[in-house]
């Protein structure tokens, strides 16, 4: 079935509901509908916030990490073309719209591309505690409906093993440090050469269905008093 509203990744869907727990619902979002402040700040989806960043500031660092000692820098623009080029290689693995990437890992440059990768592509963003058990980990993947994993390391990477039969929509797993001890796994240079292969048709599709006022992340609580909670979070919320 044709998707109705294809106006994004700007657009704001009309809706009466200030709250909503379905993935694909859409809220309204608590900002006048004329007058100076909407004439001046629009509402912006992270995709363009990201753009336009990329355009105003190409060569500012967006992220840095230390690598053997020596800090390494992600410009704004390198930022962006790494992240289009995630979320292409998540299409062309099967991201379906409104299902999840879970991110199981400590803070890196991956985390943060995979991370906007999923929502460029029409996904749900989805970060993990590392600290979390096995058991935990399967209840944020089973109740986002994850297509795809990406784990930093060989621990993380043996707790999603551990239950991959379990999770039905899971279509990949990617791990974004050292070599995967696993062939199903997929490294994260292949990742990007597997985005690097494909055109640009999907993912500007995928960024015409977004709307600012719907969810594009999952913050997860760390499950410590019976099953993680989660709070569902827009581009607004973001933006």
């Amino acid at each position: 079935m044709a998707h109705k509203y294809n106006n994004g990744p700007d657009q704001v869907v009309p809706s009466d509901d200030i709250f909503t727990v379905k993935a694909d619902g859409y809220v309204r979002l608590r900002i006048p509908e004329s007058g100076k402040a909407i004439e001046t700040i629009p509402p912006i989806s992270i995709p363009s916030l990201l753009k336009r960043s990329a355009e105003e500031f190409p060569d500012h660092t967006a992220l840095a990490a230390k690598v053997n000692g020596k800090w390494e820098k992600i410009t704004y623009q390198q930022y962006l073309v790494n992240v289009r080029t995630c979320a292409k290689a998540f299409l062309a693995l099967g991201l379906e719209r409104m299902h999840s990437v879970c991110i199981l890992g400590f803070n890196s440059p991956e985390w943060f591309i995979a991370d906007l990768g999923a929502i460029f592509a029409g996904g749900i963003a989805v970060g993990i505690y590392t600290t979390n058990s096995a058991e935990a980990c399967l209840y944020c993947a089973k109740s986002s409906s994850a297509n795809i994993m990406v784990v930093e390391d060989e621990t993380q990477l043996q707790k999603v093993l551990s239950f991959r039969s379990e999770i039905p929509d899971l279509k990949a797993i990617v791990q974004y440090t050292g070599e995967p001890s696993h062939p199903d796994v997929i490294s994260w240079k292949r990742l990007m050469e597997i985005g690097d292969q494909q055109t640009d048709d999907l993912l500007e599709e995928s960024l015409k269905k977004i709307a600012v006022n719907q969810c594009c992340t999952l913050v997860y609580t760390s499950g410590t008093v019976g099953s993680p909670k989660a709070v569902m979070l827009n581009h607004d919320n973001f933006t």
